[in-house]
């Protein structure tokens, strides 16, 4: 029989467990309700995922490893060798951690039920979905007795969605010199599209200092005394709701440009009946790529310096726009495997969201930010995974992980 009809016959026959460890996970509440600023190293947000992946792990006989920032936190990683010293490595990998769940949930969140062909709860697509696909596809190539002349590694690490930021997962991994490789699938859901690269983020807080004051005193009425953060905020808002952020065009954002949305959140005041003393307000900015951090606060300070205020303009986060060539072989791999399963030519262009992609394509790693299962209701209420595409995108990363990697013999 045909080597891929072997290998497509096998995730079939894998289908019902891999549903079943698919369920596993998404009833292990994994759900970060931390920010970048935030995150604790040494709260144990995705013990109860990591335990199991480890589990599955062992079963099959492969040998998993956990590193961390601290013991409460660590990340998994397994590699199965290949067979040539000086073959290629691939990595595939994704986070454990997820959303908090929300409130407008019709269904249990971990409940992981399954109606009309689709799992629902928090992380079944982002990214449990995909945890499942890439370990299920490692599965198959091994039942199916095909010798991977290369290195598979997977990656499945932790505080991903504080915002694709994090020192505490893959950027750990990186750093300690523990993750590495010639090629990456970040296993972000999805099916539309292959990701070749993802915008940037540049989030930030600014400050506005004022004087506070009763607002029934005479000193106030007559302006002698008090000054209003809040309204020094309110200018600075109108001032950078017109403000334009050019950007350079990119084949892999087509028709996508530079995008402020300020403010996301803001405080400031202590009573009704009180002159606020300070004023805080977030903004986030997404971001083609060829832009830097200083990049974007010199655009900040040039579109404010008109109105003469004085402010406090703070970085929060900072991720910078990448994009992978077209003709990369880990593109071509990918997408000649979809094309062999689905019959269609998959869409190749970056993601709109941030991934921890930036971490490995600035290292000079080939990198695919996003592929996977068919979803919906992601980061919102209700999320799904599509099963038949769980099954479909096993089998796609299955072949794509063997023509990238190649086999003995």
């Amino acid at each position: 029989m045909d080597q891929r009809k072997v290998l497509s016959h096998v995730v079939h026959e894998l289908y019902e467990s891999e549903i079943e460890f698919l369920q596993r996970l998404v009833r292990a509440n994994s759900a970060n309700d931390y920010t970048a600023d935030t995150s604790p190293p040494d709260v144990p947000v995705e013990a109860e995922v990591t335990a199991i992946i480890r589990e599955k792990m062992h079963q099959l006989a492969w040998r998993p490893a956990l590193h961390g920032i601290s013991p409460e936190r660590p990340n998994v990683l397994c590699t199965l060798p290949g067979s040539e010293e000086a073959g290629r490595t691939l990595i595939l990998t994704i986070h454990m951690d997820t959303v908090p769940a929300s409130g407008a949930y019709t269904r249990d969140p971990w409940g992981a039920q399954i109606e009309n062909g689709r799992l629902y709860g928090v992380g079944a697509a982002d990214a449990k979905a995909q945890i499942t696909a890439f370990i299920y596809a490692a599965r198959a190539l091994e039942l199916a007795g095909i010798q991977l002349a290369g290195n598979l590694t997977l990656a499945f690490v932790v505080d991903e969605e504080t915002g694709a930021c994090s020192p505490y997962g893959t950027r750990y991994l990186l750093e300690q010199g523990l993750l590495s490789g010639n090629a990456v699938i970040v296993g972000e859901p999805g099916d539309r599209k292959v990701a070749i690269g993802h915008r940037g983020i540049y989030r930030f807080k600014i400050r506005t200092q004022g004087e506070s004051v009763h607002t029934g005193l005479k000193e106030w009425e007559l302006k002698t005394r008090g000054h209003n953060a809040a309204i020094d905020m309110a200018r600075i808002v109108q001032a950078l709701s017109s403000c334009a952020f050019p950007h350079a065009l990119s084949d892999a954002f087509p028709e996508r440009k530079n995008v402020l949305t300020f403010p996301t959140l803001i405080r400031g005041g202590s009573s009704v009946n009180m002159v606020p003393e300070s004023c805080e307000a977030y903004g986030d900015m997404r971001l083609m790529p060829g832009l830097s951090a200083n990049d974007v606060r010199h655009m900040i300070e040039r579109c404010l310096s008109p109105l003469g205020l004085d402010y406090e303009l703070q970085m929060v986060v900072f991720v910078p726009a990448v994009e992978t060539s077209r003709n990369g072989l880990i593109v071509e791999a990918l997408t000649q495997s979809i094309e062999e399963v689905t019959g269609t030519k998959p869409r190749i262009e970056g993601a709109g969201p941030a991934c921890d992609g930036w971490m490995f394509s600035t290292r000079g790693i080939e990198t695919i930010c996003g592929y996977g299962v068919e979803c919906g209701g992601v980061h919102g209420a209700d999320e799904w995974v599509g099963l038949e595409s769980l099954q479909r995108v096993t089998e796609i990363y299955a072949r794509t992980i063997l023509s990238y990697l190649g086999q003995t013999g």
